[in-house]
């Protein structure tokens, strides 16, 4: 019964380009946005002018969303201008599902479009989709010119994250990331291209450096603790070391002496004279008789004599020092007269 579906909906397709040569046109458009990490953004616009669309060709339409969202696909009601149908998207496929997914039921039985082949060959890949879209069209002597005209197409459009390798696309914008194919041109989409995930590189890359400076860590330290005998060596053999500095001694003024500065005259200060005990004068012997006057003699006058009693020094008693008094000075013996001159 789903095959039955399936070719009803091939034939109706080919009756709306039938009359689409009188009075309209169709919009189909297979598109794939690939990224370099290997996921895919997807979508496929299936839409007729609104002069064409009708009840019959509302009610073909629900076995086609059946079949897309079956395969995962989200559907949406798309209407842009005068074109009304809907739109099926799938977001973040894997480009290693690719020959799964356009070869389930929703393309080759629903659309009746040719088998889709994918092969991989390290980074690089290859896809080869035949559509058959021209022989049916050829049937009704569709051109892309005429669906050109009332803005239809029947397109496969295909967005790589770098310039294509190989491609046949009818085509390819000016930095070979855009690729398109008017499938009433050329059916056979041919295409080579390779992915670098990048996101993996920069991993790869800061592994790399991680590693690259531990290296040189442990590199530095084996280095440092080979070099720490060596200095150890040339430390058992000290140079002379220098002479020391003088002490500088702590009794110093902490302020230097200006010698340039006239030093003062000395004030005179009585001299200190320790206390001693003093013993008493010994009482004075009597004077002698006066002898008898000589005759004068002529004599010659000499300068008189003093001379001081002698002082006989007691011993220091052990006591204790008595206060200290004024000492006793012995009064001094008047100096004899001179005999006058009898010449005067």
């Amino acid at each position: 019964m789903r095959k039955n579906h399936a070719k009803a909906i091939s034939l109706m397709v080919i009756l709306a380009m039938v009359v689409f040569c009188f009075t309209g046109c169709v919009r189909f458009r297979t598109s794939m946005s690939i990224r370099n990490n290997g996921k895919a953004d997807l979508a496929v616009i299936y839409a007729f002018q609104e002069d064409v669309y009708d009840e019959d060709v509302e009610d073909q339409f629900d076995d086609v969303i059946d079949a897309f969202e079956d395969e995962g696909w989200k559907a949406e009601e798309y209407k842009k201008g005068d074109y009304k149908g809907y739109q099926f998207t799938m977001a973040n496929a894997n480009v290693k599902d690719f020959e799964e997914i356009f070869n389930s039921d929703a393309f080759t039985e629903e659309l009746e479009l040719g088998e889709f082949e994918l092969t991989k060959k390290g980074s690089e890949y290859t896809i080869e989709w035949d559509t058959n879209v021209i022989d049916d069209t050829e049937e009704v002597g569709m051109t892309s010119s005429d669906l050109a005209e009332t803005g239809g197409f029947m397109e496969v459009v295909i967005q790589l994250p770098s310039p294509a390798k190989d491609e046949n696309a009818t085509k390819v914008s000016k930095d070979k990331k855009t690729l398109t194919w008017d499938l009433l041109e050329e059916d056979e989409v041919e295409l080579t291209f390779s992915l670098v995930n990048v996101g993996l590189i920069i991993a790869i890359v800061a592994i790399v450096c991680v590693l690259f400076v531990a290296a040189i860590v442990v590199v530095l330290i084996i280095l440092l603790k080979k070099k720490k005998p060596a200095d150890g060596a040339v430390k058992a053999a000290p140079a002379a070391p220098e002479a020391p500095a003088a002490p500088v001694s702590s009794a110093e003024p902490s302020n230097p002496i200006d010698f340039t500065t006239p030093i003062p005259e000395p004030i005179p200060v009585a001299p200190l004279v320790s206390p001693a005990y003093v013993p008493e004068a010994p009482a004075e012997a009597p004077a002698p008789a006066p002898a008898a006057p000589a005759a004068p003699v002529e004599a010659v006058p000499t300068a008189p004599v003093e001379v001081a009693p002698a002082v006989q020094a007691a011993p220091v008693p052990e006591a204790p020092v008595a206060p200290a008094e004024a000492p006793a000075v012995a009064p001094e013996a008047p100096a004899p007269e001179a005999p006058a001159d009898p010449a005067t």
